[in-house]
């Protein structure tokens, strides 16, 4: 079954065109609406930058993967995958299409086969784990979308496509070589702040996720593995915190208050305070409690 699905490809460089013989193709996908896609799969490895949006990928064997404009995966080769409830709008994606051997004809030679042998092993060993983009791999992808959207590509502007794919490909394999290391306790303590700074808004955990850059169950787990609560959990109850202290230290109705704590009504706020606090919200009017 090799299909590629891209309902919504704007822009499609065959291997001949780019000449060099490890790249089999690049794909540049958009979209201005929420979309679905059908079950597929390639026979080769294919490099996913997400370059705008959020895309979660079923893939057969390794679960869901989630990646935000930043990050990347590495889709298997020979292993069904699917957008999972398709995608968000607007949504933007970069694919490099990765061959299983570097062909004998190629044109134009920048690593030797024994490099593409160890670069390709490393992404077969670490598809399907979203990764985030170093500063220097997202300029390389950003140039290079540049370039692939142009009306037209000069001989020495495919030059620098080429060098630029070289560029990609080796700091992906740089980056995936790496030991993952757990995030310092600070960047969870970013967390915190962000939904602390936000707490007052309509606001989705899938902002959060975006804004930290990573995968939503990875960063689910170090959360909570942080603080002791999910981010919906540390959440609510910032906002309970915040309710309490208003209904000590002002008159403000209920419903503005609910309003002014991030809650969408005062019947949703006072079932919810109900849960947490264990007394309805008018019985903390003035007491002191806060």
């Amino acid at each position: 079954m090799e299909n590629d699905g891209y309902a919504n490809v704007s822009h499609n460089i065959g291997q001949a065109d780019i000449g060099l013989g490890w790249l089999s193709g690049i794909t540049d996908w958009m979209t201005t609406k929420a979309m679905h896609m059908h079950p597929h799969m390639h026979s080769h490895i294919e490099l996913i930058f997400c370059l705008r949006g959020t895309m979660t990928y079923k893939v057969d064997g390794h679960g869901n993967v989630t990646i935000h404009e930043g990050s990347g995966v590495v889709m298997p080769a020979n292993t069904v995958h699917v957008l999972k409830d398709g995608t968000d709008a607007p949504c933007e994606r970069l694919g490099l299409h990765i061959s299983r051997s570097m062909s004998p004809k190629r044109r134009y030679a920048v690593f030797s086969p024994a490099d593409f042998k160890s670069f390709h092993a490393t992404l077969a060993k670490m598809a399907a784990r979203s990764f985030r983009l170093s500063a220097k791999l997202q300029s390389s992808v950003k140039e290079l979308v540049r370039l692939i959207r142009q009306d037209s590509i000069s001989s020495p502007e495919r030059g620098l496509l080429r060098a630029l794919c070289c560029t990609v490909l080796f700091h992906v394999a740089e980056t995936l070589s790496k030991p993952f290391a757990a995030p310092q306790p600070q960047m969870m303590d970013e967390a915190v702040k962000f939904l602390e700074s936000h707490y007052s808004q309509k606001m989705t955990l899938d902002a959060l996720v975006l804004h930290m850059g990573y995968g939503r169950t990875q960063f689910f787990n170090l959360f909570k593995r942080h603080t002791g609560l999910t981010p919906n959990e540390y959440l609510v109850r910032f906002r309970i915190r915040n309710a309490k202290a208003m209904l000590v230290d002002t008159d403000k109705p209920l419903a503005a208050i609910a309003k002014a704590v991030g809650f969408s009504s005062a019947s949703y706020f006072r079932r919810v305070f109900l849960k947490y606090e264990g007394r309805k919200p008018e019985s903390f009017r003035h007491t002191g409690e806060a």
